[in-house]
């Protein structure tokens, strides 16, 4: 291996993308590929009972990890292994810890989150500061986690969704509106509350609303939703074709998110545009650190029935920082890199 970046934007070498399959998981690992200059390839792990119900501390005495897994998975693993590994979620740990023992050092190992066993088992460990992860000399806490809300992203959406929301009145404030989780519930008097904001936002600005939901949304909620964007007039994503989040990311004049989701506040936070957070039945320690952050960080605004405003501030770049100190330390191990992305796909 040799130090020297390769040239080509073409054949970019690939990286792995462990996770279990959750979304929010999976997108951490591509984002952290990705913008580390990889072609992210995912794969979702799929322990055998009674394996996967291993307490934490039980992980790295797996032995044979490979017989532990589905057929898929250990006919991936017979294959030729990457220079990088990025994974994230708990049973993408014991996998993670395979990779970085038997490969001696031929694969760079990233585990996202908090893994709960020994940062010592990775090359290096990105968790979300609201963790309180103990320090170690392989531990990059960052604010929020990884996502691909990245610039060659956010410039490819706008190409794409430009035409779609062309007709609609500026101001565009581009909504968010996740849903119930561990740590909150979303009720219909949440949702009210949101659209009363939210009505004053739209009133005061003279612009046009532009809504998401999520899956965990519920079919009760969004067919409240739905009754209150037909009232004001928004625009409303029926869930069908691409999600146009990243195109409204990028071409609103403001977003609102609700307060249950930490990847989509900080998805929003790296579009460099006003940022209100709507709040929720419910809340946690760690996600009221998370959120305090943003706003001392000038990034975010409680939305909370004031006039529209508009602020600036530098965008959360976490997702980047962390790829460049991937990348700084590959380069340190003797890894070839590939040319880092500027702009493009």
């Amino acid at each position: 291996m040799a130090g020297a970046e390769t040239e080509s934007e073409d054949a970019r070498p690939i990286a792995w993308a462990i996770s279990g399959g959750a979304r929010g998981m999976e997108n951490q690992c591509l984002a952290l590929a990705e913008a580390a200059g990889y072609a992210p390839v995912p794969l979702h792990v799929t322990a055998r009972a009674p394996w996967r119900w291993l307490p934490e501390p039980a992980w790295p005495l797996w032995g044979r990890v490979p017989n532990r897994l589905s057929a898929d998975n250990q006919q991936t693993l017979a294959g030729t292994w990457p220079d990088l590994v990025v994974a994230c979620g708990r049973q993408s740990v014991p996998l993670a810890i395979h990779i970085k023992k038997q490969s001696q050092g031929r694969t760079f190992v990233v585990q996202c989150q908090n893994p709960r066993v020994s940062p010592g088992l990775f090359d290096l460990v990105v968790p979300p500061e609201h963790d309180g992860m103990a320090e170690a000399e392989n531990v990059l806490p960052i604010l929020g986690s990884p996502n691909l809300v990245l610039p060659w992203r956010l410039e490819a959406a706008a190409s794409k969704w430009t035409p779609a929301f062309a007709h609609l009145k500026r101001p565009l404030i581009a909504v968010a509106i996740g849903g119930s989780s561990n740590a909150y519930t979303l009720t219909r008097t949440n949702i009210d509350e949101l659209f009363h904001y939210l009505e004053q936002l739209q009133t005061s600005s003279g612009g046009t609303l532009a809504l998401t939901t999520s899956r965990r949304t519920g079919a009760d909620n969004e067919a409240l939703i739905k009754t209150h964007a037909d009232r004001l007039g928004a625009w409303l994503w029926d869930g069908t074709g691409d999600s146009p989040i990243l195109g409204l990311y990028a071409l609103a004049d403001a977003i609102v998110v609700t307060e249950d989701s930490v990847n989509m506040a900080a998805e929003a936070a790296a579009s460099d545009k006003p940022l209100y957070v709507a709040r929720l039945t419910g809340g946690s320690e760690k996600f009221d650190h998370f959120h305090d952050a943003l706003k001392a960080r000038g990034i975010a605004r409680d939305l909370s029935g004031s006039a529209f405003e508009t602020w600036s501030y530098t965008p959360l770049s976490e997702t980047l920082r962390a790829a460049a100190e991937i990348r700084q330390r590959m380069e340190t191990l003797g890894f070839t890199l590939p040319t880092p992305r500027r702009s493009g796909p």
